[in-house]
């Protein structure tokens, strides 16, 4: 009777749900939060702006709940894809012509995001502003 109960349990279990490809906005948010961050402690002129980094989170999460990824642990539900963080990485890096570079050019291309704004650029903010 036991392996009856044990087959009925499996059953009535929903299979483990496959992981879905990184949405694109996911892998965006990442790269600008982390950079923005890294840029930060690099310039002791720019630093991470609090209410843009808890606006651009709430958004972030009003966008996982809606594409049903869990907002307590994303990162569980998708596919690593390590290839498109590096990619997106170096293409900042070569934008700005930052490899080898001194602080003073990462502060200048902090303050070029922040022009831009782009989504890195909107992360951040100068001291004393």
């Amino acid at each position: 009777m036991k392996i009856w109960t044990m087959i009925a349990v499996l059953a009535a279990t929903p299979a483990m749900a496959e992981k879905r490809e990184m949405p694109d906005y996911l892998v965006d948010a990442i790269v600008a939060s982390t950079t923005a961050r890294t840029i930060a402690m690099s310039c002791p002129d720019l630093s991470v702006n609090p209410i843009a980094a808890n606006r651009a989170s709430t958004e972030l999460i009003t966008k996982l709940e809606a594409d049903g990824i869990s907002t307590d642990d994303p990162i569980s539900d998708v596919l690593d894809d390590p290839e498109r963080f590096a990619a997106r990485q170096q293409a900042f890096m070569d934008k700005h012509d930052l490899d080898g570079a001194p602080t003073t050019l990462v502060c200048d291309a902090g303050r070029a995001e922040m022009a831009e704004g782009t989504g890195i650029g909107a992360l951040l903010i100068e001291e004393g502003k």
